[in-house]
């Protein structure tokens, strides 16, 4: 073989090798974009969206890295430069090779052809060739085995490389079961800012109340179907199999998964968001000024579970006296928290800016809000720090103790509370449903219906006397005619007043229970107008409260007699029947471990759901039962742990009862 053909062989052997080498790394490349991508899934699970994007950055990606290193190397296209490489890898040739090449037709050609054949050009080529083309082949290898342990079915095995071999594999149902190695996607409402997170075939799901749950499986959707108490969600196909969608319910619920004869079931155990928590801690108590000339500097803390809103501070401003009062509210800016768990605000309060009067009492009290949009948002308030002016009468020397009021003011002071409900209901009644006007208007007429019947009895009072106490006596009338028999009675009363209030009040009631706020608003403010003249009628005032002899002690004192006295009675605690109930199936359940294994799973599970409310330390255990049966671990610890939680810890004593028989 001459020394041109040697060159010639060593040039397509350099042009295999670089070929294969940048195919390698071009694959390699892909391959481990790929993967990088399918770990970054779990952070950012908004990436299984742009899987497209994604295998075409891949490739785009592969063909820059293969071109690059194919231009790289061009030089081999060239004779001379191979042979030139040659001479570098063997220097025994002392440039021979090249120099046949060029003067083929020298008479030394012939020495310099036999010294060309006297080494081993193709060994050397292939030593040389492997410390290049062995990284490659070794970075695919990785790679590959980077994508196949990949965690995410979108960029894995069965999403991105699936489709190149053909139809989507789950189009095909497969014999066994399709409920196994399951993917939880869980997405938490968009308030609390978190992070979905994904969980790998799971035996409960624990997530925020409204959270969004995506069950993603294998296969086809073709017989599977999915059921909660009460309702019925869909299973849908997707590119990677078949998934379910649901809303995490506020209660604990359990969600049943059926493909043919197979059964899973996984518990759903939601969390809720809990109101916030606001203290105020300045000022740390109430006063009582002589003059409203105070600078009051206001703090407060709030904190919560997910995120706080906002918080302010609120004035209650109270003018008068008795039953005649005037009140005023005032909100301090609210101050932003943006999401924060805990934070304070503070604020500067000049009493001496809110015009305040003798008697008059300023209440203050701080507000926190959280950012629940679904069912909240959840308001938390403080304790109430009040600030009262104090009136020049208050510093007599004579203290008399203060009496009671009557019945009647009373009936005022609710009356007056009463009309202003039904205000704020008439102006909300364009506004709110049919059903919501019904059932307030209801709650109204029914508080304005106690009134009504406290001031029938105070008539009673008044103008019965003992006839009114000797006719108690007797029979009770029949409850079908007593407002009947009640209303006749009551037109024969000579108070004026009252009289009036008693017809206006049962005016106003029957236009509240027909859902008309409106028609009862005159004749409510007829009956508060009647009430306070009632009220203000002529009357004998005490200056103070008669003691109440309980015992006349002299007449009895050394009168009763010793008889003994019994032994107190321990009282039974009331029996846990829900705590019993669970304990006897947990029973149940271990005898079905050995012979039915499945549905010892399934009575384990459905017990987990309704231990959730009752005892959280039982739903631990028996989830983590679950999950040691599931994955074919000893289940025994668990087990142990949950049936300690239902009956308690054992109890013993130091040694044998006393005896207590006899011979």
């Amino acid at each position: 073989m001459t020394a041109i053909e040697r060159v010639i062989r060593t040039q397509r052997v350099l042009g295999a090798a670089a070929l294969a080498q940048a195919l390698g790394w071009a694959i390699a490349s892909a391959l481990l974009i790929v993967a990088a991508m399918s770990f970054a899934s779990l952070l950012w699970p908004e990436l299984r969206g742009y899987e497209s994007s994604g295998a075409l950055a891949a490739a785009m990606v592969g063909v820059l890295v293969a071109t690059g290193l194919l231009w790289r190397s061009r030089h081999f296209a060239s004779r001379g430069r191979v042979a030139l490489w040659i001479e570098e890898r063997i220097p025994a040739l002392h440039y021979s090779l090249v120099t046949a090449m060029e003067h083929s037709s020298s008479p030394f050609a012939r020495g310099m052809e036999a010294e060309v054949e006297r080494q081993n050009v193709g060994k050397v080529t292939i030593r040389s060739l492997r410390r290049t083309t062995y990284p490659a082949l070794g970075a695919v290898v990785i790679a590959g085995l980077l994508l196949y342990v990949s965690p995410s079915a979108a960029f894995g095995r069965g999403g991105l490389f699936s489709k190149l071999g053909g139809p989507r594999s789950g189009s095909v149902v497969p014999a066994g079961s399709r409920l196994e190695r399951l993917e939880v996607r869980v997405t938490p409402p968009a308030y609390t800012g978190e992070r979905a997170t994904t969980l790998d075939d799971p035996a409960s799901v624990r997530a925020l109340a409204g959270s969004r749950v995506v069950i993603e499986g294998r296969g086809s959707s073709d017989g599977i179907t999915s059921s909660m108490p009460g309702s019925i969600q869909d299973v849908r196909d997707t590119d990677d199999g078949w998934s379910v969608s649901l809303t995490m319910p506020a209660r604990p619920s359990a969600l049943t998964l059926k493909d043919r004869e197979h059964e899973r079931i996984i518990v759903l155990d939601p969390s809720a968001d809990n109101p916030p928590k606001v203290a105020l801690t300045s000022p740390l108590r109430d006063s009582t000024l002589r003059s409203p000339q105070l600078v009051v500097q206001l703090n407060a803390n709030a904190n919560d579970d997910i995120g706080l809103r906002g918080a302010y501070f609120e004035y209650l401003i109270t003018t008068g006296s008795g039953e005649i009062f005037n009140a005023r509210t005032i909100n301090t800016p609210v101050v932003s928290f943006v999401g924060a768990r805990s934070g304070s605000i503070t604020a500067t309060l000049d009493l001496g800016s809110l015009k305040l009067n003798q008697g008059d009492v300023v209440s203050i009290r701080a507000i926190a809000q959280d950012g629940n949009t679904l069912t909240g948002p959840g308001l938390a308030t403080s304790d109430t720090r009040t600030f009262r002016i104090a009136r020049a009468d208050e510093y007599d020397s004579v203290s008399v103790d203060a009496a009671g009021p009557l019945p009647v003011d009373t009936a005022a002071m609710s009356q007056r509370v009463l009309i202003a409900m039904t205000e704020k209901l008439v102006k909300e009644m364009k506004r709110i449903p049919r059903a919501e006007l019904v059932r307030r208007s209801g709650q109204i007429g029914d508080l304005e219906d106690k009134i009504r019947k406290r001031v029938e009895e105070i008539l009673y009072q008044i103008e019965g006397g003992e006839e009114g106490e000797e006719a108690a006596g007797g029979p009770p009338p029949d409850p079908s005619q007593a407002e009947e028999h009640a209303n006749e009675e009551v037109q024969h009363v000579q108070n004026p007043d009252l009289f009036e209030a008693f017809n206006a009040l049962w005016a106003a009631v029957r236009s509240l229970q027909i859902a008309e706020p409106d028609s009862a608003l005159p004749p409510m403010r007829v009956a508060l107008k009647a009430l306070d003249r009632a009220r203000l009628a002529n009357r004998l005032y005490l200056r103070g409260i008669p003691p109440k002899v309980i015992v006349d002690v002299s007449r009895v004192r050394m009168s009763g007699k010793e008889k003994g006295t019994a032994s107190v009675r321990t009282p039974r605690s009331a029996t846990d029947s829900v705590r019993l109930d669970l304990e006897k199936r947990f029973n149940e359940a271990v005898e079905l471990i050995a012979s039915k294994p499945a549905d010892a799973i399934r009575a384990f599970t459905l017990m987990q759901v309704e231990a959730i409310p009752v005892s959280a330390q039982v739903a631990t255990a028996l989830g983590e039962a679950i999950d040691a049966f599931r994955k074919g671990r000893d289940a025994t610890l668990p087990l142990l742990r949950a049936r300690r939680a239902l009956s308690g810890d054992p109890s013993g004593s130091s040694g044998l009862p006393a005896w207590s028989g006899a011979w």
